[in-house]
């Protein structure tokens, strides 16, 4: 009996390390790729442009979103693609909307592909620079401005911003 109390004590500890390490894996795996630039991770600071610096070239920019870990919530690009002018600022908006009945805190985590290329896309206003707080089955349009760098290399013609968002309902503390 003694065999199974020290089996069962490994393997509940077994689960319970397994569990708080997977938990874990995303925000360590966001800072790692935040100090390395890896997988197109962008800061989470605002660019400040004293004026623009606009150019006769045009990329494409593309939009892109996921919700993770089935959150209650629809969240879209309202321009899955935009033919912008590097160097010149641009908008757009991304919707959120709380399929639920209760309040929910949301956050954006933001990616840049190719991601050896996020340094050149600039934000300068973000929904990702801040907790988003969302009524039940409220739909928030959510601002992005950003600029493409002029010294975006020339063979690049298309960005993609992809943002995701979660639902930090609980790390808030409120629902």
């Amino acid at each position: 009996m003694n065999t199974y109390k020290k089996t069962y004590i490994a393997l509940t500890f077994a689960v319970l390390f397994m569990f708080s390490f997977s938990y874990m894996l995303v925000p360590l795996y966001d800072i790692f790729c935040e100090i390395t630039g890896l997988n197109g991770k962008t800061n989470q600071e605002r660019v400040i442009v004293d004026k623009e610096e606009i150019t006769d070239r045009y990329v494409t920019v593309k939009f892109t979103s996921t919700v993770a870990n089935s959150a209650p919530f629809n969240f879209e690009p309202i321009d899955r693609e935009m033919v912008v002018r590097v160097g010149k600022v641009n908008n757009t908006f991304y919707t959120l909307t709380n399929n639920s009945n209760t309040i929910k805190h949301a956050t954006a985590s933001p990616s840049v592909v190719p991601g050896e290329h996020a340094e050149y896309f600039k934000k300068i206003e973000c929904f990702c620079f801040s907790q988003q707080q969302i009524n039940g089955l409220e739909t928030k349009e959510l601002p992005i401005q950003f600029v493409v760098d002029t010294d975006l290399p020339k063979n690049i013609k298309t960005l993609i911003l992809s943002y995701t968002m979660f639902n930090t309902t609980d790390q808030v503390g409120s629902n």
